[in-house]
């Protein structure tokens, strides 16, 4: 169940409607929605990022910061959930640690699609912190997706810790009853049936919630796994995708999988990452 839900933007113009859908989501399951602004000092220009930064006083920082939750607060006026908003300003460089140390306890974090960033590096680098570092399940929607309800989901299954957490997220997401597709994307037939008795226990699993749970196989060598599960998904007009982030470095928790990179730069559909 969800009581608490934390999205995080960067301004209250282009990420409008995905602050509405985000507030719409959270009214739906009766929970309180935080939203964190993130208010890079000024850059020569957003594209330079992380470099480009050019220094202004303290206080001229504070007064952005102060306008873009001021924005925020604007663009979610005609919402009903209970909500707090609160900002954070530093050299976009540090934004996303400023994040991660400030601790911010949710049940589930949103953000929007790469266009309602003004700045998509910083998005870039706050995806893959709050994935390999929060602890926290990490929500993608595109521009104003509604998925106040989940009737229909996608399990990108590769047997994994990350891919049992979301496994464990998504049930407590989909609503009762829900058909879930447990989906395998392998370059062979080989390679995808070597998962088949992973994939019978996930289905014992999710059947015994009451879930509507099939297991496929999709044999693809040419486009890469996260497009292939995003047709594959649009295909079957399922609500969400849901995966296990991964990374590939323990060492350096931004170097993403490539699964999990896809996804985070490009999603055209919800997507749920679990770490």
């Amino acid at each position: 169940m969800l009581k608490s839900v934390l999205a995080v933007v960067d301004n209250g113009d282009a990420a409008a409607p995905f602050l509405r859908a985000v507030a719409g989501f959270a009214e739906a399951r009766g929970a309180h929605l935080e939203v964190a602004v993130l208010t890079p000092a000024p850059m020569t220009s957003p594209a330079l990022a992380p470099f480009g930064a050019v220094y202004v006083p303290e206080v001229v920082l504070m007064g952005d910061d102060a306008a873009n939750v001021a924005q925020v607060k604007d663009a979610l006026k005609d919402c009903d959930s209970p909500r707090d908003v609160f900002g954070f300003h530093d050299d976009v460089a540090w934004l996303a640690g400023d994040l991660r140390r400030s601790r911010q306890v949710a049940d589930i974090i949103v953000m929007g699609a790469l266009e309602t960033w003004a700045t998509p590096w910083l998005r870039r680098r706050v995806a893959q912190t709050l994935i390999r570092a929060s602890g926290t399940p990490l929500l993608i929607l595109p521009g104003d997706a509604d998925i106040t309800r989940v009737h229909r989901a996608i399990l990108g299954w590769t047997p994994s810790p990350e891919a049992t957490r979301a496994l464990h997220t998504l049930i407590q997401l989909a609503e009762p009853g829900a058909a879930i597709d447990i989906v395998t994307v392998g370059d062979t037939l080989h390679q995808c049936e070597r998962e088949k008795d992973a994939h019978a226990e996930v289905k014992r699993h999710l059947s015994r919630h009451g879930f509507a749970a099939e297991g496929h196989w999709i044999v693809n060598a040419v486009n890469p796994p996260a497009e292939t599960l995003t047709l594959y998904a649009k295909e079957q007009k399922a609500d969400l995708v849901v995966i296990g982030g991964f990374a590939h470095s323990r060492v350096r928790d931004i170097v993403l999988g490539g699964v999990t990179r896809d996804f985070v730069e490009a999603s055209t559909v919800p997507i749920l990452i679990v770490g």
